[in-house]
């Protein structure tokens, strides 16, 4: 199973690495990470992005300099060795959660079937949820929280050193360096340890040490993030999300609502009316300074309680893990839930529930801290795991044979539902990457380029590393950009320049790209450009529907 986990870990990142993929949070995590290792403190210092990934990221680039041609499989390859840091940690994890001992008349998963699930969730999580191929910090993060989750369960099993602890309070502030959120989960990891043990002045004093040492590891960096913000603060990326998804706030470019007194103190600035250009070349660096500090845009907005807003983001939430428990894990959800049934009818005390069903409480609470604000699987895979790993652990059935025989049925099924959704995703992510398999189809338009081609298009036409450019489509997503190291400093919507800019007359043209030009840019690039558009003066890029203009010779 150690096996499988490591080779189907290799194929997605080979995968992720023959089709240059990137996202846009990574983006911005490669721009801080460069940032701190050129002392570049006033872009590095974020409160949005967690500085724990950018550092790997930084700290790869820094020393191994890649080629333009390489920098997205770099970042891949560092993806893949955090995936093999997550796979170690889940395995010591999942071999410290089975602590309670088994009385004489009882049966639980036999020691096979209970690694083959547990391997099967960690697979179809961190593969299927998280997604190795994301170049997100989830994957680190969720490491971190097995580590954690595995450290409670050796306390509860008794082991209380001092070395634990000291190493559990680290575990947590490294957490909370690689995904701001780990701060709010961090007091129940410290709780659940204090609660596990007897309640003694050791107990505590050693639970006040891993409290200690998590706040020494944390607190540095909340001073610097606060200092930037001018108040206290221990990250603004839920601040930001909460502004967009439950107050409703565009993003990006939004420049405010007049009538209501809502107005962010510096909004990107509009330079040509209709279609709308946006400039945002200052006060920051970055690839897109949109996406280096989305909380910046947004400053002078404060966020309001919405309860509609807030309903309806439970509603959507509660679907999601609807869809989640009870359709892509309704096999493992309805085995294991017979088998609680089947199970003896005893009766706990508090403390011994706690005891055997503890790591459940710190998924229950993501769950529900996520579900206020949003969901995604890549959030909340690592807590799945978690939330199967003390139920699966504490199935007990009376040493009956019917008992032993339908303990190993069901658990057999559970085990081919996760096999059957692993295989099923699998295939479906290699039918995208050969649409040859799929439904032939034939091509009405030009194909998007490659963010390689593009950005080897502009050296071509000598645009340099450090020269500005600006954008006609979603420069959120000009992921060539970074690949170029070109900076994004204004930009006009792709839906704008359909309806508008490429079949309006050429004097609206000449106009929109003046206030480019205005902006200081050295070149537009434009994307999805329509067939029809007009053209001239604009220079293709391969055979692809993105298009280059220059504003000087080169």
């Amino acid at each position: 199973m150690r096996a499988l986990a490591v080779g189907l870990g290799m194929l997605h990142a080979y995968a992720a690495i023959h089709s240059q993929s990137m996202n846009a949070d990574g983006i911005a995590y490669l721009d801080i990470g460069d940032a701190y290792f050129r002392a570049d403190w006033a872009n590095a210092i974020n409160p949005v992005w967690s500085p724990l990934y950018s550092w790997i990221l930084g700290l790869v680039n820094f020393t191994f300099e890649p080629t333009m041609q390489w920098e997205f499989p770099t970042v891949h390859i560092v993806n893949f060795f955090i995936y093999l840091f997550a796979l170690a940690s889940f395995d010591f994890m999942w071999g410290k959660v089975r602590s309670t001992n088994l009385g004489d008349d009882e049966i639980r998963l036999p020691e096979p079937l209970w690694w083959t699930l547990g391997y099967l969730l960690f697979i179809w999580t961190s593969l299927s949820l998280i997604q190795i191929w994301a170049v997100t910090p989830d994957m680190l993060m969720a490491g971190l929280v097995f580590l954690a989750a595995g450290l409670i369960a050796r306390i509860r099993m008794g082991d209380d050193s001092y070395r634990l602890f000291l190493t559990l309070g680290l575990i947590l502030g490294l957490g909370y360096l690689s995904k701001t959120f780990m701060f709010s989960l961090a007091p129940i990891f410290l709780a659940l340890a204090w609660l596990v043990q007897k309640r003694t002045r050791s107990a505590f004093t050693k639970t006040l040490l891993a409290a200690g040492t998590f706040l020494l590891i944390s607190l540095p960096f909340i001073l610097l993030i606060s200092n930037a913000k001018g108040k206290l603060t221990i990250g603004e990326a839920g601040t930001v999300t909460f502004l967009r998804y439950i107050n409703g706030m565009p993003f990006p470019h939004w420049q405010g609502d007049p009538t209501n007194g809502i107005i962010p103190k510096h909004p990107s600035r509009v330079i040509h009316q209709s279609p709308a250009v946006y400039e945002f070349g200052e006060p920051m660096d970055g690839t897109y300074p949109i996406s280096l500090d989305p909380s910046y845009w947004y400053e002078g907005i404060e966020p309001r309680f919405d309860f509609g807003g807030l309903l309806a983001r439970l509603l959507t939430s509660g679907l999601v893990y609807a869809k989640l428990f009870l359709q892509q894990q309704g096999i493992l959800f309805a085995c294991v839930l017979a088998l609680y049934v089947m199970g003896q009818s005893q009766k706990f005390a508090s403390r011994e529930i706690l005891q055997r069903w503890d790591l459940v409480i710190p998924a229950v609470i993501a769950f529900g801290l996520y579900a206020t604000v949003l969901v995604q699987s890549r959030y909340v895979g690592v807590f799945v795991l978690l939330f199967w790993a003390d139920i699966l652990a504490n199935i007990r059935l009376t040493a009956a044979p019917n008992n032993k025989s339908w303990l190993n049925v069901l658990s057999g099924i559970a085990t081919l539902g996760l096999l059957a959704n692993i295989v099923m995703f699998n295939l479906d992510g290699f039918k995208r990457l050969n649409p040859t398999l799929g439904i032939n189809s034939v091509q009405q338009t030009a194909p998007a380029a490659k963010p390689l081609e593009v950005a080897q298009t502009l050296r071509d036409l000598g645009i340099h590393q450090s020269d500005t450019v600006g954008v006609i489509g979603y420069a959120y997503d000009s992921f060539w950009a970074r690949l170029a190291r070109v900076k994004i400093v204004a930009e006009m919507f792709e839906v704008q320049a359909i309806e508008d800019f490429w079949r309006g007359d050429l004097s609206l043209q000449k106009r929109v790209l003046q206030a480019f030009a205005d902006a200081g840019v050295d070149a537009v690039v434009a994307e999805y450009v329509p067939a029809d558009a007009k053209l001239d003066g604009w220079y293709r890029v391969g055979n692809s529907n993105y298009y280059v203009y220059l504003f000087t010779a080169r």
